[in-house]
């Protein structure tokens, strides 16, 4: 794939779907817009770590979230976003075992509270509706949102050969992070699927981001990082297979090899398995010292368009 078809992709997304983010200097014409820049005046949600809220045209650090009740219909919503949630959803979800005296009072109050939060005193994006409430913001005033839009805005510029704008991407992705989803919100059935999810997309950030770097011929200032994530994980293949490429492409045939012995004994003491094919395939091949595995040479990507940020 080509980073034309790439362009005319991205181009073609429904308005909405993709960040706020501008491409100059693709080769599909002028437009190389992946959105309309954000005019919204609802507040600016962050879930990727401890709640926050930044109110629209902020753009210092948020506040934090005050009150566990608060929190948790915060967290809620943000993980149904634009979806209504019900009365007897929020009592059950937000109370937990411990349910208030008068119950839609309660949560009338915590939705009220929020509101103010939120800085929508008038209810414009925290919605009444017959079925319950909704969060209906912006989707891409949702840190966790414009994280999934970036990554895979980035796996698709990979995929296009084109790994500086995959890295561009990635690392703007994986900027969104602040630390743990959800980091300060009750882990309530609706919001612990959703971690699952955002720390998998993580993970997915991280090797892709790697892989970009790879491409551009990073590979001596990874060896570092991909120790510590093999170590920190060290029955997750793909790090592996990373960790032994980077290796061998700084001139470490050996510790190359002896990255895969060591995670080939890892998996037979933990799971009982073998290396998957791949990884076997590439220890054959440094074994060989098969010169196709070494870097690209030669500037990476220099025609590449550039990534900025819409003011």
């Amino acid at each position: 794939m080509k980073i034309t078809s790439a362009c005319r992709a991205a181009n073609s997304r429904p308005t909405g779907e993709a960040p706020a983010w501008k491409i100059t200097g693709l080769p599909c014409g002028e437009a190389g817009r992946f959105s309309r820049p954000r005019t919204s005046k609802s507040a600016q949600v962050g879930i990727l770590g401890p709640l926050e809220v930044r109110s629209a045209g902020d753009t210092g650090t948020g506040a934090a979230v005050s009150g566990i009740r608060v929190r948790t219909l915060l967290a809620a919503l943000t993980a149904r976003l634009g979806q209504a949630m019900s009365t007897e959803r929020i009592l059950k979800e937000v109370w937990a075992d411990n349910p208030p005296a008068t119950d839609r009072k309660a949560v009338a109050v915590a939705v009220l509270r929020l509101r103010r939060v939120l800085g929508d005193n008038e209810g414009r994006w925290l919605l009444t509706r017959p079925s319950g409430y909704v969060l209906d913001i912006p989707p891409d005033h949702l840190d966790a949102v414009r994280a999934e839009s970036l990554v895979r805005e980035g796996r698709t510029a990979l995929a296009a050969g084109a790994p500086r704008l995959a890295s561009r991407y990635l690392t703007l992705a994986l900027g969104e992070w602040r630390g743990e989803p959800y980091a300060d919100a009750n882990a309530i059935s609706t919001v612990t699927q959703r971690i699952t999810e955002l720390e998998n997309l993580r993970s997915e950030a991280v090797q892709a981001h790697i892989d970009a770097r790879l491409e551009l011929g990073h590979h001596q200032e990874l060896v570092g990082e991909l120790r510590s994530l093999t170590a920190a994980n060290p029955l997750h293949e793909p790090h592996w297979l990373q960790l032994m490429l980077a290796l061998y492409r700084s001139g470490k045939q050996a510790e190359a090899l002896a990255a895969y012995m060591q995670m080939r004994q890892g998996l037979a003491e933990n799971l009982g398995i073998d290396p998957g094919r791949q990884l076997q395939e590439l220890h054959l091949r440094i074994l060989r010292a098969d010169a196709g595995l070494l870097a690209p040479t030669g500037p990476a990507a220099s025609s590449e368009p550039l990534l900025v940020r819409q003011s």
